[in-house]
C-alpha cells in the first residue's frame, strides 16, 4: 500500500484499471492511498477537496475482499498524520457495501440530500479535534429544512466548482435542481 500524489500518469493508470472509469472523482482528489499486487490496481481511496471529501473505489475483481476497508482505514489513518481536523464522504445509501464499510470505520450520517432523481446522498464525517467536532455540527445545519434551502441555492451557484469543493467531477453530472432538493428533503 502506498500513499501518492495524483498527477497525470496515475490518472492514466487508473483508467487503464478500470478504477476511475465510471467514477472519476478519484482524479480531482489531491492525494490518494493506493493498493496494487502484480495485477495492478486492486482499490484506492483518495482525499481532497475545501471539505476534505473521501472518496473510494475497488476493481470489480478485488470486491469482498477487505480491500476497501484495509485502503479507507489507512485514508483515515493518513488524514490524522497530516493534521486534518475533519474528514467528510458522500455515501449513496443504496450502495449498502459502501453505508456498511464507511459505518463500520467510524463516519456519522449529518445529513441527506436528493441532488436529482436518482442521485441521493448521505453526507458523512469524522471529527478528529475540536475544530472538526465544530465543523461537522455545523454541517448538521443541513439536516433541516431550512438548511436543505440553503444548501439548495449554494449547490445551484457552486456548481462550476464542484471538483475543487468536494472532489466530483463524474460524467453527466445534472445541474441541481432546487425544488427537486426541497421537495424530497429528509431528515435522518
Amino acid at each position: 500500500m502506498k500513499i501518492v500524489k495524483i498527477d497525470s500518469n496515475l490518472i492514466d493508470e487508473l483508467r487503464t484499471a478500470n478504477i476511475s472509469t465510471n467514477m472519476k472523482s478519484l482524479e480531482s482528489c489531491e492525494w490518494i492511498v493506493l493498493e496494487k499486487n502484480e495485477e495492478g490496481i486492486e482499490g484506492a481511496a483518495g482525499m481532497g477537496g475545501v471539505f476534505h471529501v473521501s472518496g473510494i473505489q475497488i476493481a470489480e475483481k478485488f470486491r469482498g475482499k477487505g480491500i476497501g476497508k484495509k485502503i479507507q482505514n489507512e485514508l483515515i489513518n493518513e488524514c490524522i498524520r497530516r493534521g486534518y481536523s475533519f474528514i467528510t464522504v458522500f455515501n449513496d445509501p443504496r450502495n449498502k457495501t459502501s453505508v456498511q464499510l464507511h459505518d463500520s470505520l467510524g463516519y456519522k450520517k449529518l445529513f441527506r440530500i436528493h441532488y436529482a432523481k436518482n442521485i441521493v446522498n448521505d453526507v458523512k464525517g469524522i471529527a478528529f479535534d475540536k475544530k472538526g467536532r465544530l465543523f461537522i455540527q455545523l454541517l448538521r445545519f443541513f439536516n433541516t429544512k431550512t438548511g436543505t434551502i440553503l444548501l439548495a441555492i449554494a449547490l445551484k451557484m457552486l456548481h462550476s466548482v464542484f471538483p475543487a469543493l468536494i472532489i466530483y467531477n463524474e460524467d453527466g453530472l445534472p445541474k441541481p435542481d432546487i425544488k427537486w432538493i426541497i421537495k424530497n428533503f429528509e431528515k435522518i
